[in-house]
């Protein structure tokens, strides 16, 4: 008997200890930690709760936990907390603003737990964290979010209606540049013919100088009214034999000397989704490109291949030709920029733009490779679908 009375005594001890120990790990938590009864009624608040609250024992013992919502949201949290304890859940974490009993408004983070009897809820017990300074910055980061998708709105219609203007404008004076250049060129032609034994060498020089230039003028011409062109075309979607293209593209373009002197090589090329028109556009710009700085060398051979990487299929035409240096790769696709001056090698400084302009509205990229004198590999990706 004796020993079952110094068991008993050591368990109550144990008990003791135990609960103590809840008692000081409750009492000294950095959370809010309080129980209520099966009403929502307060049994227990600790310490942090009394200090971040305001209220006092007396205060807070009795009170009813909505009590501590903001107004606005007393009905939500009610139906909340109904939904998931009555409708078979067993914890639950809810966000919401709080209010002191000063008045001030503050968020708290609260996961609640029921308190079972014989499969009876007999209260509530929860844990609940002051969480404002997460709430504040998310806050921030939101309307910094939206007033910068709405800058980059307004940049985007700004820029499109800069772009349509300049569209607008490139064709505009295309048009307005074609007939006096065409008058010049005619009357060039007929001073040619009808005074050409009356002039001397100077005066057929002057002539030959301004039929040259014009000729110029209208390649340039004709160079923007296709830029524009790739801009507003619609895309007409359709499945290309890109090894088929390139070949014609290159026979159309290649003069007979061009097609005896240069070693041609055109490997399969993966099949592209796109539109062929402006597709052919880049396979005319890029060939030409290779077989006007290929022809001014003495071993001539031109390179086109493609291969397939994960959801892209990569294009290029590799050249013998003269090459550029890498510090320049930069600026080859810009609008009217030349590496090389028009007696090295004739150009208007707007093929490879077009030629960017139409992969970028497929989707795609492009890039190239370059050593001086040692030629030049120019590549473009398109999506696989």
């Amino acid at each position: 008997m004796q020993s079952q009375e110094t068991n008993l005594q050591a368990l109550y001890e144990k008990l003791l200890e135990s609960e103590e120990k809840y008692r000081r790990f409750v009492e000294n938590a950095a959370d809010i930690i309080y129980r209520t009864d099966g009403e929502g009624r307060f049994i227990y608040v600790n310490p942090v709760g009394k200090r971040i609250f305001g209220y006092s024992e007396s205060e807070f013992i009795g009170k009813h936990y909505l009590e501590l919502f903001h107004p606005d949201f007393r009905n939500k949290a009610r139906q909340f907390y109904a939904t998931q304890f009555f409708g078979g859940q067993y914890s639950s974490y809810l966000e919401f603003p709080a209010v002191t009993k000063e008045g001030k408004q503050f968020w708290l983070g609260q996961n609640v737990q029921p308190l079972m009897e014989n499969g009876q809820i007999m209260g509530f017990q929860a844990v609940a964290r002051d969480i404002t300074d997460r709430v504040i910055a998310e806050e921030e980061v939101q309307k910094l979010n939206a007033e910068l998708e709405l800058r980059v709105a307004e940049r985007t219609i700004q820029l499109e209606n800069a772009n349509k203007e300049l569209e607008a404008f490139s064709h505009s004076v295309s048009h307005d540049l074609r007939a006096p250049l065409l008058a010049i060129n005619g009357f060039t032609q007929f001073l040619s013919m009808h005074l050409g034994e009356k002039l001397d060498d100077e005066g057929k020089r002057l002539l030959s100088v301004i039929k040259t230039n014009t000729q110029t003028m209208q390649h340039l011409v004709s160079s923007l009214l296709m830029l524009s062109k790739t801009n507003k075309k619609e895309l007409e979607t359709v499945t290309i034999d890109m090894t088929a293209l390139a070949q014609a593209t290159y026979k159309e373009i290649a003069s007979p000397e061009a097609q005896q002197k240069i070693i041609l090589t055109i490997s399969p090329l993966p099949q592209a989704n796109g539109d062929q028109m402006l597709l052919r556009q880049v396979w005319s710009n890029l060939l030409s490109n290779a077989i006007k700085f290929t022809l001014a060398k003495d071993e001539c051979a031109i390179v086109v291949g493609g291969r397939i990487e994960e959801n892209k299929n990569i294009y290029f035409i590799k050249d013998s030709g003269a090459g550029f240096d890498m510090k320049d790769a930069g600026k080859l696709f810009g609008v009217f920029s030349r590496l090389h001056t028009d007696d090295e090698f004739e150009g208007t400084g707007i093929g490879l733009s077009i030629v960017r302009r139409v992969i970028h509205r497929h989707r795609g990229e492009v890039w190239a490779e370059g050593e001086v004198g040692k030629g030049a590999t120019f590549y473009f990706s398109l999506p696989k679908e």
